[in-house]
């Protein structure tokens, strides 16, 4: 029975229908964001009780019986332009498509704080459900405070990929699982998943510019005979051009390119003084041990970093070490950051026989950086030892190790570099 109450709550607001039904315009004005990119400011932000308006009432939502000869897959909408043609290209399949959005942060001050409403719209364009789930505890506890006791140990962490295996594979893949009646998530990265002899491989996208294997490396076996990844067969602006052609609201949605949780405008190290303490240390030359000033704590400062450390000197310099324990930033010469190897923890296998002997492979340090040839060397307590045939640049604890196939092609798994 429907209360007067559950009627109140499911009631939207003219403000709320008019989010829903005319994408926002786009103001002039921008935030710089710390690579250098832009972020165009939405007008009018939806104010975090318009976001908790659709919130709400996509998570009241009952789902639908499956329908008779049909599979269904959760896709996961962010809001942006890829989780909504991966949904439109999931219904032109032939599946039996709803929308699922993790409810993440309470604020009116980002560009993905449309992402909600912008869920919500595109479902409507579609003709498709929209569900939410809250997960804000979950988001602040594994991601966001995380992502302040990584800098406060030294470390340089890559929340969006704690975030896929949290949040996108973890809690949204189970609510689709147990709550959609779904037999397949869906989201959308620039990766592959193909049939192989050996069972289901990831595999790079097509477009090597915006191929995302690697922050999937934390996907399991199981999760990934469970994942539909449909754009990995596009390019970005043939995906823009679907999104152009079927009129979804978010065709022309900017790129995020910068962390959800931190204010527009705001740099990590501005954000990063609310939550840690200033601790003031020396700043001491890797190779003469030379004190070459003083900075105010080492979370602000991240290996391999040149601009901002706050000392001059004749020759360029990078960050090269950081010790919170002892509070030492060590700077040196661009040829101090090489490094031959390195150990990672917590590693991850997407192989139907995890290795436990060395083995040639092609490996990655970084987000934008290329594969190179290697050799790992498997160790106890989940734990590889990778070997470069040469020196690699800024090797950066906190950052992920994506150990690749000979061949470039599929990504065999990785783990957290120490």
């Amino acid at each position: 029975m429907t209360t007067q109450s559950n009627l109140q709550r499911l009631t939207m607001s003219d403000k709320e229908k008019t989010l829903l039904k005319e994408p926002p315009g786009i103001d002039p004005g921008t935030a710089d964001y710390s690579d250098g990119e832009k972020c165009p400011i939405v007008q009018p932000m939806p104010t975090p009780e318009d976001v908790e308006r659709v919130a709400k009432n996509a998570a009241l939502k009952k789902a639908s019986p499956v329908p008779k000869n049909k599979v269904r897959v959760a896709c996961c909408m962010s809001g942006g332009v890829d989780s909504s043609a991966t949904a439109y290209l999931l219904m032109e399949q032939g599946y039996d498509v709803v929308g699922v959005t993790g409810w993440l942060i309470k604020s009116g001050s980002r560009c993905c704080d449309t992402g909600m409403v912008d869920a919500a719209r595109v479902c409507e364009q579609l003709g498709i459900e929209h569900h939410a789930v809250d997960l804000r505890e979950l988001f602040k506890s594994q991601i966001i405070d995380e992502f302040h006791q990584s800098y406060s140990r030294g470390r340089t962490p890559l929340p969006c990929s704690v975030c896929n295996t949290v949040i996108k594979w973890g809690a949204l893949l189970n609510y689709g699982h147990k709550h959609l009646d779904a037999t397949y998530v869906a989201t959308g990265h620039y990766a592959r998943v193909e049939d192989t002899p050996a069972g289901k491989r990831l595999a790079r996208a097509r477009d090597p510019k915006k191929d995302q294997s690697y922050v999937l490396w934390g996907l399991t076996r199981e999760q990934l005979n469970s994942t539909l990844l449909p754009l990995g067969d596009y390019t970005k602006d043939e995906i823009r051009e679907i999104a152009s052609r079927q009129k979804l609201a978010t065709a022309n949605r900017p790129d995020s390119q910068d962390l959800c949780f931190i204010p527009i405008g705001t740099s990590p190290q501005t954000y990063l003084a609310n939550f840690i303490e200033e601790k003031p240390g020396p700043i001491i030359h890797a190779i003469t041990l030379e004190v070459l000033g003083y900075h105010k704590g080492t979370h602000n400062y991240t290996i391999g970093q040149r601009r901002g450390i706050g000392v001059a000197h004749a020759e360029p310099l990078y960050v090269t070490a950081v010790d919170p324990d002892t509070r030492v930033v060590y700077v040196g010469p661009k040829e101090a950051l090489l490094r031959n190897e390195l150990v990672a923890s917590e590693v991850n296998w997407i192989m139907e026989n995890p290795p436990s002997e060395p083995f040639r492979a092609r490996a990655k340090i970084r987000y934008n950086s290329p594969t190179n040839e290697a050799t790992v060397y498997p160790m106890p307590e989940n734990r590889v030892r990778v070997v470069f045939d040469e020196a690699q640049p800024a090797i950066t604890p906190g950052q992920v190790l994506g150990v690749y196939d000979s061949t470039d092609t599929y990504i065999l798994g990785g783990g957290w570099i120490d």
